[in-house]
């Protein structure tokens, strides 16, 4: 049992000698939207990516930003005509003020 502990970790160790860091992964992500990667990067992004759910988040948040970035422009136009009512600025100023007392 310990002989099979210590290749895992042996193997967790090699694993993360060889692919980029969180920082580098973070470029890299931004860079493969744009154009895409050579084969050996992208397996060492992948094996990143199982190991470290930060850096897999980021890069689902990068997507979905490169999504919804051209739906910008008509959002803010939809947008632009509206406005709070007096009455629904009035409950947010007394919510306020509730919550600065405590």
């Amino acid at each position: 049992m310990k002989l099979l502990e210590a290749l895992k970790t042996r193997g967790m160790v090699w694993v993360w000698k060889h692919i980029p860091s969180c920082a580098e992964m973070s470029r890299l992500a931004s860079l493969s939207l744009d154009q895409s990667p050579s084969l050996k990067v992208r397996f060492k992004m992948w094996l990143h990516y199982l190991i470290c759910v930060w850096c897999a988040r980021y890069r689902k948040h990068l997507k979905f930003l490169r999504r919804a970035a051209p739906q910008l422009p008509e959002q803010l136009e939809a947008a632009a005509g509206r406005r709070l009512s007096a009455d629904a600025k009035q409950r947010m100023v007394q919510r306020l003020h509730a919550v600065c007392r405590h």
